[in-house]
């Protein structure tokens, strides 16, 4: 027995030197150390990549393949890798796999790849505190969404590990498309930011809090059916089982927190008031979003 103890207390000692402070080889299941350029990277795009962090304290990346390292060769002297994605679905403590598939079309020109990062220093990150910042931004040319056999092309789509962001749209864009184009960007992170921090919403949905998800007389038209909504103090429909927008329903907590959150961020508070003037119950819940939004770190 003190044999056998003794030989454990060498090992350990073999260890604790091996995982020495003085040991700085990467480990490839590191999830920080794949987000910044390998340290022999002295491309443009490297350097780019590490003064935005510098700068911003959020991760720059142009690619979703994360890592890729050669493990060795196989029995059939076939190379073995390891790799890496971003996972855009990925949340910690996650157990059920995701409906919602990405498929990204990469940038390749260098100019496009700076544009796009002058694009979020002037329209996006302004409205952001230290906070609010995601973990990392991935700009891509294309964002692919498929739902359940559902096509679709965002701007921009959010997770827990990165926003990721179209670019090919915007050396296309006049001033009043890129303030709409940012607009939805912004949207998308709200509506992110907004679901991460649902406790930080109670005043807003005490205000709506006896209605959430009841129904009403369905009007025959959905003008007529707002019309209804906005009195009330909502700006959304509620949806069926089958997440269809429909007439004659209140819309739940998450709906009408989201829609409130997306309809503030993309207009000024003047703005609001001349569309709202009618429904006092709609600008109580603006307000309300804007200051709980502001708390969370949003800058307008």
């Amino acid at each position: 027995m003190k044999k056998l103890i003794y030989t454990w207390m060498v090992l350990a000692s073999i260890l604790a030197v091996s995982c020495s402070e003085n040991d700085v080889t990467p480990d490839l299941k590191d999830v920080t150390t794949p987000f910044l350029p390998a340290a022999n990277d002295q491309s443009e795009e490297a350097q780019m990549r590490r003064q935005f962090y510098q700068d911003y304290g959020a991760f720059l990346l142009f690619n979703d393949t994360l890592q890729h390292e050669a493990l060795g060769t196989d029995v059939n002297g076939d190379l073995h890798y390891f790799n890496e994605l971003l996972d855009l679905n990925y949340t910690v403590g996650m157990s059920t796999a995701s409906n919602e598939k990405f498929r990204f079309t990469l940038m390749t020109d260098l100019e496009q790849k700076q544009n796009a990062v002058k694009y979020i220093e002037d329209y996006l990150l302004p409205h952001l505190t230290a906070k609010m910042m995601p973990w990392s931004w991935l700009l891509v040319d294309q964002i692919h969404r498929d739902y359940i056999g559902v096509q679709t092309s965002p701007y921009a789509v959010t997770g827990q590990r990165a926003v990721v962001i179209a670019c090919n749209v915007l050396p296309r864009l006049s001033d009043a498309q890129n303030e709409q184009y940012t607009a939805q960007v912004m949207n998308a992170i709200i509506s992110k930011l907004a679901g991460d921090n649902a406790d930080a919403f109670g005043e807003f949905y005490q205000v709506s809090m006896a209605l959430y998800d009841g129904n009403f007389p369905a009007p025959k038209t959905e003008k007529e059916n707002m019309a209804l909504l906005n009195e009330v103090g909502f700006i959304c429909r509620g949806k069926n089982y089958l997440n269809n927008e429909v007439n004659g329903l209140y819309p739940n907590q998450d709906l009408d927190m989201k829609a409130f959150a997306r309809l503030v961020v993309a207009n000024s508070e003047e703005k609001l008031q001349q569309q709202y003037a009618d429904y006092p119950m709609v600008l109580t819940k603006c307000e309300i979003m804007r200051r709980i939004l502001k708390s969370l770190g949003y800058v307008e």
